[in-house]
């Protein structure tokens, strides 16, 4: 039989503290970084539950035989060395895995009072994940309480060519906590979150939830302009008018003609409408200034232009066709369409 190491204490009641060194999924960080961690930090990361799939370093005082690495299963449970029962770790923190494994190895007889601690090396038991247009779409680990607003930021902010929908998809946790179904969806405008308008910018996220940051829709401005390309509309509901559109092509070139083209997809997926459209008296404020939905294309020909509707709406579809595909002119920053 191995023989039994035992340390002595001065005092029974010593502080049994878990640590954590992070290496969260959305990319690794070194324990330097968390030592440098502010206590508020350091104190969110101390009540971080662990969960399955999380790697644990466990370390023993003076007795290094009974510490490691250990995952944890899909159970929730580690093994240790020399203790003859699984120990539960999933809901807990690592200060108060470490007590238990403390009494645990003095209940196996192995140790006396052992000075126990426990590092999360690995984060996986419990995550949310960001998608869309944002600057790190990922899965992050939650090591603390984390609402929608903060969640966005971890994940660097909605991206300049962002639309204006937040879509949160709730996990079984979230289900779980109030009584809703997995994976109902929640929508909130990103104008209201950032506004404090809407609610669910402080609602708290659980492990499975997924949100997800729309990208703009786009309008297409080609042919006599300077700046041809694809524009996004950071807020469909506002409208882009076709006045306004010129402008965000740097307006017209001197061979413009002022009779243009609006080509807009029909509710019928085999056909498409196109709007002529007068640009002088529009400019002029002489009549109506039209409005543009998502995926238009004005089309400017060039003066003398004259052609069908059908075939000038086809060379508008080309041309807008040539923005998408290739990014000719797209004017959001870092954005592809």
């Amino acid at each position: 039989m191995r023989k039994k190491n035992f340390i002595m204490q001065k005092s029974a009641g010593m502080l049994l503290s878990g640590m954590l060194l992070i290496m969260p999924l959305a990319g690794a960080q070194s324990s330097s970084d968390a030592a440098g961690k502010s206590p508020d930090a350091a104190t969110a990361l101390e009540d971080y539950k662990i969960g399955p799939g999380d790697v644990l370093v466990v370390s023993v005082t003076d007795a290094p035989e009974f510490g490691g690495k250990f995952r944890v299963t899909d159970t929730g449970v580690i093994e240790l060395p020399g203790v003859p029962r699984q120990i539960r770790a999933e809901d807990r923190s690592p200060a108060e895995l470490a007590h238990v494994i403390r009494e645990a190895l003095m209940e196996a007889k192995q140790l006396r009072n052992p000075l126990v601690s426990v590092f999360v090396e690995e984060f996986h038991g419990r995550t949310f994940t960001v998608l869309g247009a944002v600057a790190k779409p990922s899965v992050y680990p939650i090591v603390k309480r984390t609402n929608v607003l903060e969640a966005l930021s971890l994940a660097g902010g909605a991206l300049p060519n962002s639309g204006n929908t937040v879509t949160i998809v709730r996990g079984s946790a979230s289900a779980e906590a109030t009584g809703t179904a997995v994976g109902s969806v929640q929508i909130a405008r990103m104008s209201d979150l950032m506004s404090g308008k809407e609610s669910s910018a402080i609602a708290e996220i659980k492990n499975g939830d997924v949100i997800s940051v729309s990208a703009a829709q786009v309008i297409y401005v080609v042919g006599a302009v300077i700046k041809p390309g694809g524009y996004p509309m950071s807020d469909p509901s506002s409208g882009v008018s076709v006045v306004q559109a010129v402008a965000l092509a740097a307006g017209l070139k001197s061979v413009a003609s002022h009779h243009a083209l609006i080509v807009r997809q029909s509710t019928n997926d085999q056909a498409r409408v196109e709007i002529p459209v007068d640009i002088d008296l529009m400019m002029a404020g002489k009549t109506t200034d039209a409005q543009l939905a998502p995926n238009d294309i004005l089309f400017i020909p060039t003066s003398g232009t004259k052609q069908t509707l059908k075939v000038l709406g086809d060379v508008a579809m080309a041309a807008a066709t040539g923005v998408a595909i290739y990014g000719l002119g797209y004017r959001a920053a870092g954005a592809h369409p």
